[in-house]
């Protein structure tokens, strides 16, 4: 059975199995600490511009991959809309499809 988690280096969502510690990105070579858990409960998200910090403890999440520049985006679920913090490309997301 196999885990994820966003890569702390290029934000690359990095599948590794359970058990694991650390994950090596084959992209950055970044090392990442592999998630405690099964699934994430707890986000805390820092905004580049002005350091401010949100945590998004509980929320339901979902993601998707920037049409733009192909960043990895982590999102409310329910939003019908994400605009990309890196190249400020709006992505429709599914559920505003359904």
């Amino acid at each position: 059975m196999q885990s994820q988690v966003v890569c702390s280096g290029c934000r690359t969502v990095l599948l590794y199995p359970r058990g694991a510690t650390e994950v090596r990105c084959a992209i950055c070579s970044t090392i990442t600490p592999a998630a405690s858990g099964t699934s994430f409960t707890s986000f805390d998200i820092s905004c580049h511009k002005d350091n401010s910090k949100f945590n998004l403890t509980g929320m339901d999440m979902s993601q998707l991959v920037c049409g733009g520049c192909r960043t990895m985006l982590m999102y409310t679920r329910g939003a019908t809309s994400v605009r990309c913090s890196c190249c400020n490309t709006i992505n429709i997301t599914m559920s505003a499809t359904i």
